[in-house]
Protein backbone atom coordinates (compact mmCIF):
# COMPACT_ATOMS: atom_id res chain seq x y z
CA UNK A 1 0.00 0.00 0.00
CA UNK A 2 1.26 3.29 -1.06
CA UNK A 3 0.79 6.34 0.88
CA UNK A 4 0.89 10.10 0.01
CA UNK A 5 2.16 13.04 3.20
CA UNK A 6 1.59 16.50 2.61
CA UNK A 7 1.90 19.43 4.46
CA UNK A 8 -1.57 21.52 4.55
CA UNK A 9 -2.88 24.34 5.37
CA UNK A 10 -5.47 23.36 7.90
CA UNK A 11 -8.29 25.84 6.72
CA UNK A 12 -8.04 23.86 3.30
CA UNK A 13 -8.75 19.89 4.48
CA UNK A 14 -11.03 21.38 7.54
CA UNK A 15 -14.05 19.35 6.67
CA UNK A 16 -11.75 16.57 5.54
CA UNK A 17 -9.97 16.15 8.92
CA UNK A 18 -13.12 16.84 10.83
CA UNK A 19 -15.15 13.36 9.15
CA UNK A 20 -11.88 11.73 9.87
CA UNK A 21 -12.10 12.48 13.28
CA UNK A 22 -15.39 11.73 13.60
CA UNK A 23 -15.63 8.72 11.86
CA UNK A 24 -12.99 7.54 14.77
CA UNK A 25 -14.82 9.55 17.27
CA UNK A 26 -11.41 10.53 19.17
CA UNK A 27 -12.80 13.57 20.27
CA UNK A 28 -15.67 14.52 23.28
CA UNK A 29 -18.14 15.12 21.10
CA UNK A 30 -21.10 13.43 20.07
CA UNK A 31 -22.30 15.01 17.24
CA UNK A 32 -20.29 16.10 14.05
CA UNK A 33 -21.66 19.81 14.60
CA UNK A 34 -20.10 19.28 18.17
CA UNK A 35 -16.42 18.64 16.28
CA UNK A 36 -16.60 21.35 13.82
CA UNK A 37 -17.13 23.39 17.33
CA UNK A 38 -14.08 21.72 18.74
CA UNK A 39 -11.66 21.98 15.42
CA UNK A 40 -12.83 25.59 15.07
CA UNK A 41 -12.19 26.38 18.60
CA UNK A 42 -8.82 24.59 18.52
CA UNK A 43 -7.27 26.72 15.31
CA UNK A 44 -9.10 29.88 16.39
CA UNK A 45 -7.40 29.51 20.04
CA UNK A 46 -4.56 27.09 20.08
CA UNK A 47 -2.18 28.85 18.08
CA UNK A 48 -0.29 32.20 18.33
CA UNK A 49 -0.16 32.92 14.63
CA UNK A 50 -1.14 30.50 11.56
CA UNK A 51 -1.09 26.64 12.79
CA UNK A 52 0.05 23.67 10.52
CA UNK A 53 -1.32 20.36 9.21
CA UNK A 54 0.62 17.51 8.03
CA UNK A 55 -1.59 14.41 6.97
CA UNK A 56 -1.15 10.83 5.24
CA UNK A 57 -3.56 10.04 2.23
CA UNK A 58 -3.71 6.70 0.91
CA UNK A 59 -2.76 7.18 -2.98
CA UNK A 60 -5.02 5.10 -4.28
CA UNK A 61 -8.16 6.73 -2.71
CA UNK A 62 -7.01 9.90 -1.03
CA UNK A 63 -8.65 8.86 2.03
CA UNK A 64 -6.84 10.69 5.06
CA UNK A 65 -5.32 7.98 7.01
CA UNK A 66 -3.20 10.03 9.35
CA UNK A 67 -3.16 13.66 10.83
CA UNK A 68 -1.22 15.95 12.97
CA UNK A 69 -1.24 19.44 13.71
CA UNK A 70 1.42 21.92 15.22
CA UNK A 71 0.74 25.27 16.96
CA UNK A 72 3.00 28.04 17.57
CA UNK A 73 3.44 29.30 20.64
CA UNK A 74 6.02 32.19 21.93
CA UNK A 75 8.14 32.00 24.88
CA UNK A 76 10.15 34.74 26.06
CA UNK A 77 13.59 34.09 28.63
CA UNK A 78 14.93 37.78 29.30
CA UNK A 79 14.48 39.89 26.39
CA UNK A 80 14.78 36.80 23.86
CA UNK A 81 11.66 35.88 22.32
CA UNK A 82 11.40 32.06 21.22
CA UNK A 83 9.89 31.03 18.14
CA UNK A 84 8.23 27.08 19.68
CA UNK A 85 5.89 24.98 18.97
CA UNK A 86 3.61 22.04 20.56
CA UNK A 87 1.71 18.80 18.62
CA UNK A 88 -2.35 18.39 18.11
CA UNK A 89 -4.14 15.98 17.25
CA UNK A 90 -2.05 13.06 16.37
CA UNK A 91 -3.78 10.05 15.09
CA UNK A 92 -3.51 7.01 12.58
CA UNK A 93 -6.24 4.90 11.28
CA UNK A 94 -6.21 1.77 13.64
CA UNK A 95 -6.23 0.05 10.49
CA UNK A 96 -2.80 1.78 9.63
CA UNK A 97 -1.11 1.62 13.02
CA UNK A 98 1.72 -0.70 12.41
CA UNK A 99 2.19 0.73 9.20
CA UNK A 100 5.43 3.51 9.45
CA UNK A 101 2.51 6.47 9.06
CA UNK A 102 3.17 7.24 12.87
CA UNK A 103 6.44 7.90 12.54
CA UNK A 104 6.24 9.71 9.52
CA UNK A 105 3.73 11.67 10.88
CA UNK A 106 6.45 12.56 14.53
CA UNK A 107 9.42 13.14 11.36
CA UNK A 108 7.28 15.95 10.32
CA UNK A 109 8.01 18.02 13.84
CA UNK A 110 11.80 17.14 14.12
CA UNK A 111 11.90 18.84 10.08
CA UNK A 112 10.50 21.52 11.69
CA UNK A 113 13.24 21.97 13.85
CA UNK A 114 16.10 21.32 11.40
CA UNK A 115 14.57 23.81 9.43
CA UNK A 116 14.73 26.20 11.23
CA UNK A 117 10.95 27.37 11.49
CA UNK A 118 11.01 27.34 15.26
CA UNK A 119 13.56 27.29 18.04
CA UNK A 120 11.66 24.53 20.52
CA UNK A 121 9.47 21.91 19.90
CA UNK A 122 7.46 20.78 22.90
CA UNK A 123 5.57 17.80 23.04
CA UNK A 124 2.89 16.40 25.24
CA UNK A 125 2.17 12.87 23.98
CA UNK A 126 0.88 9.34 25.30
CA UNK A 127 3.57 6.31 25.80
CA UNK A 128 3.49 5.14 22.34
CA UNK A 129 3.83 9.20 20.58
CA UNK A 130 6.70 9.63 22.92
CA UNK A 131 8.30 6.42 22.35
CA UNK A 132 8.45 7.30 18.41
CA UNK A 133 9.48 10.59 19.63
CA UNK A 134 12.54 9.14 21.55
CA UNK A 135 13.66 7.07 18.74
CA UNK A 136 13.98 9.84 16.55
CA UNK A 137 16.23 11.27 19.63
CA UNK A 138 14.04 13.96 21.35
CA UNK A 139 15.13 14.93 25.31
CA UNK A 140 12.87 12.80 27.45
CA UNK A 141 11.37 14.88 30.08
CA UNK A 142 8.76 12.16 31.39
CA UNK A 143 5.63 13.41 33.13
CA UNK A 144 4.26 16.06 34.46
CA UNK A 145 4.22 15.35 38.26
CA UNK A 146 1.17 17.42 40.70
CA UNK A 147 2.12 19.43 43.29
CA UNK A 148 -0.76 19.50 45.78
CA UNK A 149 -1.80 21.58 49.04
CA UNK A 150 -4.73 20.67 51.27
CA UNK A 151 -6.78 23.20 52.45
CA UNK A 152 -9.43 21.34 53.60
CA UNK A 153 -8.95 17.89 54.19
CA UNK A 154 -12.14 17.43 56.41
CA UNK A 155 -14.47 17.50 52.84
CA UNK A 156 -11.49 15.37 50.92
CA UNK A 157 -11.55 12.64 53.68
CA UNK A 158 -15.00 12.62 54.26
CA UNK A 159 -15.96 11.92 50.67
CA UNK A 160 -13.69 8.49 50.86
CA UNK A 161 -15.33 7.85 54.47
CA UNK A 162 -17.75 9.74 56.68
CA UNK A 163 -15.36 8.37 59.61
CA UNK A 164 -12.44 9.97 58.06
CA UNK A 165 -13.64 13.48 58.52
CA UNK A 166 -12.77 13.91 62.30
CA UNK A 167 -9.18 13.33 61.27
CA UNK A 168 -9.45 16.83 59.13
CA UNK A 169 -8.70 19.33 61.52
CA UNK A 170 -5.38 17.49 62.44
CA UNK A 171 -4.49 17.57 58.95
CA UNK A 172 -5.36 20.94 58.25
CA UNK A 173 -3.30 22.36 60.97
CA UNK A 174 -0.27 20.25 59.71
CA UNK A 175 -0.25 21.84 56.05
CA UNK A 176 -0.94 25.81 58.01
CA UNK A 177 2.32 24.13 59.36
CA UNK A 178 3.74 23.56 56.71
CA UNK A 179 3.32 26.50 54.69
CA UNK A 180 3.80 28.97 58.11
CA UNK A 181 7.23 27.86 58.37
CA UNK A 182 7.87 27.37 54.53
CA UNK A 183 10.30 29.44 52.55
CA UNK A 184 9.47 29.82 49.22
CA UNK A 185 6.79 31.92 49.76
CA UNK A 186 7.31 35.61 49.37
CA UNK A 187 4.80 36.84 52.14
CA UNK A 188 5.72 40.52 51.76
CA UNK A 189 3.82 40.93 48.54
CA UNK A 190 0.62 39.28 49.58
CA UNK A 191 -0.96 43.04 49.48
CA UNK A 192 -1.74 42.38 46.06
CA UNK A 193 -5.58 42.61 45.28
CA UNK A 194 -7.03 39.96 44.23
CA UNK A 195 -10.18 39.30 41.84
CA UNK A 196 -11.55 37.25 39.13
CA UNK A 197 -11.49 39.00 35.80
CA UNK A 198 -14.00 38.59 32.60
CA UNK A 199 -12.95 37.86 29.09
CA UNK A 200 -13.67 41.49 27.98
CA UNK A 201 -11.68 42.73 31.10
CA UNK A 202 -8.71 41.03 30.34
CA UNK A 203 -8.69 42.48 27.15
CA UNK A 204 -7.87 45.37 28.05
CA UNK A 205 -5.33 45.10 30.99
CA UNK A 206 -1.54 46.32 30.22
CA UNK A 207 1.43 43.86 30.86
CA UNK A 208 3.15 45.85 28.97
CA UNK A 209 5.40 46.80 32.58
CA UNK A 210 6.45 43.78 33.43
CA UNK A 211 10.05 43.05 33.62
CA UNK A 212 11.49 40.82 31.53
CA UNK A 213 11.46 37.24 32.87
CA UNK A 214 13.93 35.19 34.17
CA UNK A 215 13.20 32.10 33.25
CA UNK A 216 11.41 30.72 29.72
CA UNK A 217 8.13 31.56 29.89
CA UNK A 218 5.13 31.52 27.86
CA UNK A 219 4.71 34.72 26.25
CA UNK A 220 0.95 34.97 24.72
CA UNK A 221 -1.33 37.55 23.96
CA UNK A 222 -3.75 38.73 26.32
CA UNK A 223 -6.22 37.71 23.04
CA UNK A 224 -4.78 34.07 23.08
CA UNK A 225 -5.48 33.89 26.67
CA UNK A 226 -9.02 34.73 26.70
CA UNK A 227 -9.52 32.17 23.78
CA UNK A 228 -7.34 30.03 25.27
CA UNK A 229 -8.58 29.86 28.67
CA UNK A 230 -12.09 31.27 28.86
CA UNK A 231 -14.12 30.52 25.63
CA UNK A 232 -13.14 26.82 25.22
CA UNK A 233 -16.15 24.51 24.24
CA UNK A 234 -17.24 22.75 27.30
CA UNK A 235 -15.13 24.02 29.99
CA UNK A 236 -14.94 26.35 32.28
CA UNK A 237 -12.18 28.32 34.03
CA UNK A 238 -11.61 31.03 36.36
CA UNK A 239 -8.89 33.82 35.30
CA UNK A 240 -7.54 36.06 38.49
CA UNK A 241 -6.20 38.86 38.46
CA UNK A 242 -3.60 40.38 40.81
CA UNK A 243 -3.75 43.95 40.95
CA UNK A 244 -1.22 46.86 42.38
CA UNK A 245 -3.33 48.21 45.08
CA UNK A 246 -3.88 51.92 44.35
CA UNK A 247 -2.46 51.68 41.20
CA UNK A 248 -4.90 48.87 39.98
CA UNK A 249 -2.29 47.45 37.22
CA UNK A 250 -2.30 43.70 36.72
CA UNK A 251 0.83 42.39 37.96
CA UNK A 252 0.06 38.91 37.41
CA UNK A 253 -3.16 35.73 36.37
CA UNK A 254 -3.95 32.63 37.64
CA UNK A 255 -5.73 30.26 35.59
CA UNK A 256 -7.53 27.63 37.78
CA UNK A 257 -10.92 25.78 37.32
CA UNK A 258 -13.81 27.32 39.09
CA UNK A 259 -13.80 24.32 41.99
CA UNK A 260 -13.48 23.09 45.29
CA UNK A 261 -10.32 21.18 43.40
CA UNK A 262 -8.44 24.60 42.42
CA UNK A 263 -6.12 22.99 39.53
CA UNK A 264 -4.45 25.58 38.34
CA UNK A 265 -3.74 25.61 34.73
CA UNK A 266 -1.78 28.58 34.47
CA UNK A 267 0.18 31.53 36.21
CA UNK A 268 2.07 34.58 34.99
CA UNK A 269 3.40 37.24 36.82
CA UNK A 270 5.45 40.28 36.82
CA UNK A 271 9.03 39.00 38.42
CA UNK A 272 9.32 42.66 39.85
CA UNK A 273 6.19 42.14 41.68
CA UNK A 274 5.83 38.55 42.61
CA UNK A 275 6.85 35.08 42.08
CA UNK A 276 4.47 32.71 40.61
CA UNK A 277 4.51 30.19 43.56
CA UNK A 278 3.49 33.23 45.84
CA UNK A 279 0.87 34.70 43.65
CA UNK A 280 -1.09 30.73 43.38
CA UNK A 281 -0.88 30.91 47.01
CA UNK A 282 -2.54 34.26 47.21
CA UNK A 283 -5.02 33.51 44.98
CA UNK A 284 -5.70 30.34 46.74
CA UNK A 285 -5.85 31.66 50.17
CA UNK A 286 -9.15 34.12 48.32
CA UNK A 287 -11.04 30.91 47.43
CA UNK A 288 -13.04 29.97 50.64
CA UNK A 289 -14.37 26.87 49.35
CA UNK A 290 -10.87 25.65 48.63
CA UNK A 291 -9.97 22.39 49.60
CA UNK A 292 -6.96 21.52 47.75
CA UNK A 293 -4.58 23.34 45.32
CA UNK A 294 -3.32 21.25 42.49
CA UNK A 295 -0.23 22.38 40.14
CA UNK A 296 0.87 20.12 37.50
CA UNK A 297 4.43 20.92 36.38
CA UNK A 298 7.76 19.51 35.77
CA UNK A 299 9.96 18.32 38.07
CA UNK A 300 13.00 18.91 36.68
CA UNK A 301 12.21 22.60 36.92
CA UNK A 302 13.13 24.88 39.31
CA UNK A 303 9.27 25.91 39.80
CA UNK A 304 8.74 22.51 41.18
CA UNK A 305 11.35 22.51 43.96
CA UNK A 306 10.09 26.16 44.98
CA UNK A 307 6.41 25.04 45.30
CA UNK A 308 8.17 21.91 47.41
CA UNK A 309 9.63 24.34 49.76
CA UNK A 310 6.41 26.40 50.08
CA UNK A 311 4.81 23.21 51.15
CA UNK A 312 3.33 21.31 48.34
CA UNK A 313 3.27 18.18 48.47
CA UNK A 314 4.81 15.77 45.25
CA UNK A 315 1.71 13.79 44.67
CA UNK A 316 1.39 11.14 41.74
CA UNK A 317 -1.69 12.57 39.15
CA UNK A 318 -4.90 11.23 39.89
CA UNK A 319 -6.07 12.45 36.30
CA UNK A 320 -5.53 9.77 33.99
CA UNK A 321 -4.76 11.84 30.61
CA UNK A 322 -2.13 13.85 32.90
CA UNK A 323 -0.44 10.31 34.14
CA UNK A 324 -0.05 9.02 30.79
CA UNK A 325 1.07 12.52 29.02
CA UNK A 326 4.90 12.50 28.53
CA UNK A 327 6.89 15.97 27.77
CA UNK A 328 9.79 15.92 25.42
CA UNK A 329 11.54 18.56 23.47
CA UNK A 330 13.62 18.77 20.03
CA UNK A 331 16.24 22.11 19.78
CA UNK A 332 19.42 22.03 17.67
CA UNK A 333 22.62 22.38 19.94
CA UNK A 334 23.32 25.50 17.88
CA UNK A 335 20.81 27.67 18.76
CA UNK A 336 21.46 31.12 19.95
CA UNK A 337 19.28 30.37 23.12
CA UNK A 338 20.47 26.54 23.41
CA UNK A 339 21.58 26.64 26.66
CA UNK A 340 18.42 27.80 28.12
CA UNK A 341 16.49 25.46 25.61
CA UNK A 342 18.27 22.34 26.75
CA UNK A 343 17.84 23.37 30.84
CA UNK A 344 14.53 22.44 31.93
CA UNK A 345 14.93 23.37 35.29
CA UNK A 346 14.97 26.85 33.86
CA UNK A 347 11.59 26.50 32.28
CA UNK A 348 8.01 27.54 33.68
CA UNK A 349 5.68 25.62 31.93
CA UNK A 350 2.31 24.94 32.67
CA UNK A 351 -0.82 22.33 32.30
CA UNK A 352 -1.81 25.15 29.56
CA UNK A 353 1.41 24.92 27.75
CA UNK A 354 -0.15 21.80 26.02
CA UNK A 355 -2.50 21.98 23.37
CA UNK A 356 -5.93 20.76 24.98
Amino acid sequence: MTFEFQRVDPLEVRDEVIDFFFKHRRWPGETRADYEAIWDWRHRALSEGPPLGYIARLQSTGEIVGHVGVYRREFRIGDARIAGCVPGNLFVNPAWKQNIIGVRLVMFFRSLIQNREFDLFLGFGNEPANAMLARLGFAQLGAMHTYADVRNAGAVLRRRHRAFAAVGPLVNLGFAARRQFSTGVRRVKSHLDVRTVTASEFLTLDRSHWSAPTRLVAWESNEFIVERYLKEPGAERTLFGLFAPGKGTLEGFVVTEPTARVKVWDCQTNPAAIDPTSAIAVVASRIRRAETVLVPTLPQSALAGEFMRAGFLDRESVDAVEANTFVSALSLPDNPHAQVLNDPSQWNIWMGSRHY
